[in-house]
């Protein structure tokens, strides 16, 4: 039987897939990711919902996952008030995790909901140099809110952040992800919600590394006028945690 070039490629195709699926089955069965025994105990107790149990289940990034379960239950151990906040949102998977973590809390969610303002990528460099106003631009409103379910708790702001806050009448906020990407955004970011983060609120800073060279300058300014110590958390992309009133 002769076979085409086409359908050569195909069978390549579908044999590669096939091994790289096998691959990370194995790699699940021999090398589990490792979990937080607070997780594990927590799972065996029943507490956390099955809808974040599989979340956890299929998130790529596991140190990241925990790191933000960590800190939201410290949050709820250490009773720190206030509402949940993340700027940088695109389609919703971090914050519907967020929000499953402790859906007690007020959610409010900043983001364009149609990429990047081209305002703002002028003058960025490293990764974020090869950025087009295109880019996370495949979101929306109606996007977001059909994952995370709608609800009185869960606020959408669309549009250019700072300019967006006019609108939220917030007294203190717990948790804030930072996951802008951009200079001019995570700088806006902290300065907003760091004099509004409660006493032991938490700050995490996402793509704190060498390729997002905005993300680290926005930080690092910034750090100068406050006087907490950031900790790096070692997952796949860097995020920073500043914790507020904790000093190394």
């Amino acid at each position: 039987m002769h076979l085409s070039l086409y359908q050569i490629a195909n069978l390549v195709f579908i044999a590669l897939l096939l091994v790289l699926v096998l691959r990370y089955l194995w790699m699940m069965m021999v090398h589990p990711p490792d979990q937080p025994a607070s997780w594990k105990e927590a799972m065996r107790s029943g507490s956390i919902p099955r809808t974040l149990r599989k979340l956890e289940r299929f998130y790529p990034d596991k140190v990241r996952f925990y790191t933000w379960w960590l800190q939201v239950e410290r949050l709820k151990k250490e009773s720190v008030p206030g509402a949940f906040a993340e700027l940088g949102v695109y389609q919703g998977k971090s914050a519907r995790i967020l929000h499953l973590m402790d859906p007690s809390r007020r959610l409010y969610l900043f983001d364009t909901f149609e990429g990047f303002p081209a305002v703002d990528l002028k003058g960025e460099e490293g990764k974020a140099s090869t950025y087009s106003s295109g880019h996370f631009a495949d979101t929306s409103v109606s996007i977001v809110m059909k994952k995370l379910g709608g609800g009185d708790g869960i606020l959408l702001f669309p549009g250019y952040f700072p300019e967006t806050v006019k609108s939220v009448n917030e007294g203190s906020f717990s948790l804030v992800s930072l996951d802008a990407d951009l200079y001019k955004p995570t700088k806006a970011g902290l300065e907003y919600f760091y004099p509004r983060l409660s006493p032991g609120g938490v700050i995490l800073v996402h793509d704190y590394n060498p390729h997002w060279t905005g993300v680290i300058r926005a930080v690092d300014e910034f750090m100068k006028t406050i006087p907490e110590t950031p900790v790096l958390i070692p997952d796949r992309d860097g995020t920073l945690l500043i914790i507020k009133g904790k000093k190394v």
